[in-house]
């Protein structure tokens, strides 16, 4: 006879409803939600009244690299593991509305899902100064974050 199989973290075993189990019976384990098992899915009761090892685990599933739109990954990966934090630029001329990074979700989704580089509007010209000049005459476009030096 074998005690109950042994839990294992965000897992779940078929053998819940009782408390011994006789020699040969098998076990087998799954994972919650947004978690994938790694190793045999089953332990069977030994002669020595023992459960055969080694213990299935579950794995957080990780993410795919996600598409930024007009913009790029710092850091390339295939994949990313649950918790990890994916930080990525706009391309030139585009800004993100709200942050510049995403963190991959246990079951493969990222949060904030959509990473998206919108165009900048580009600001007007600066204005013109009597008897000054600024530094920026040869500019065509102008963005946030640009800025010029007035000279008189």
């Amino acid at each position: 006879m074998c005690p109950r199989p042994p839990n294992i973290a965000n897992g779940l075993h078929s053998g819940l409803s009782l408390d011994k189990f006789a020699l040969g019976v098998t076990v087998y384990y799954s994972c919650k939600d947004g978690y994938e098992l790694v190793g045999n899915m089953s332990i069977n009761c030994t002669e020595a009244g023992a459960w055969s090892r080694p213990l299935p685990r579950c794995k957080a599933i990780g993410c795919e690299t996600p598409q930024v739109l007009n913009g790029k990954v710092h850091e390339l990966q295939s994949t990313y593991d649950a918790g990890e934090t994916l930080h990525f630029d706009c391309d030139a001329g585009y800004a993100a509305e709200d942050t510049y990074e995403t963190q991959c979700q246990p079951g493969g989704t990222w949060d904030p899902p959509l990473l998206i580089c919108e165009r900048v509007r580009p600001c007007p010209m600066p204005p013109e100064i009597t008897n000054g000049n600024h530094n920026g005459r040869d500019k065509a476009v102008f963005t946030v974050g640009m800025s010029v030096t007035y000279t008189c």
